[in-house]
């Protein structure tokens, strides 16, 4: 597969990473600074996931006790 490349704006590539429409590991970072904020795009991608997850975890919990 041939590479491309292009230039794209952040809150799109964190639009596409939360929506699981584009993976972090599909990406090669050009320099540091890049590479930093998709790690920080990853980092808050998977804190938002967590926390859904403990929501629903606990609301899971709540309904047996009820």
């Amino acid at each position: 597969m041939n590479e491309l490349k292009v230039a794209i704006c952040y809150q799109k590539v964190a639009s596409l990473i939360n929506k699981g429409e584009l993976c972090a590991a599909d990406l090669k970072c050009l320099d540091k600074e890049t590479k930093k904020a998709i790690w920080k795009i990853c980092l808050v991608h998977c804190q938002q996931k967590i926390h859904c997850n403990k929501l629903t975890y606990e609301a899971m919990n709540e309904h047996e006790i009820a």
